[in-house]
């Protein structure tokens, strides 16, 4: 595995909770991920529909990267909210012009 995708994928992760908990503007999230991540995200944030949001603040539980390729990982993640459970799909990618970012995000 691979510890540079592993320590992204925890910041990129976090960053999103806090985007989706209102706690950072969804701009902070562009350095991460695509813009079509980003965009999802925005309107996650813009109709206040983070799975949820009312429990309390997200807190990132466990991260598992699988390596599909040396530069593509999927991610499987949960949060907690309160005393609930969350689940995170998504999938990183690394480029040489913009090194890893975050292609696919899903909470649920």
């Amino acid at each position: 595995m691979d510890s540079t995708a592993q320590q992204f994928v925890e910041r990129a992760l976090r960053l999103a909770l806090e985007t989706l908990d209102h706690r950072r503007p969804v701009a902070h999230l562009a350095t991460m991920a695509t813009p079509g991540v980003v965009a999802a995200v925005r309107t996650l944030v813009r109709a206040d529909l983070a799975p949820g949001r009312t429990l309390g603040a997200a807190v990132l539980f466990r991260v598992d990267l699988m390596m599909v390729d040396a530069a593509t990982a999927e991610v499987c993640a949960s949060y907690d909210r309160g005393r609930q459970h969350f689940a995170i799909a998504a999938r990183i990618a690394h480029t040489r012009a913009t090194g890893w970012r975050l292609t696919v995000f899903r909470v649920r």
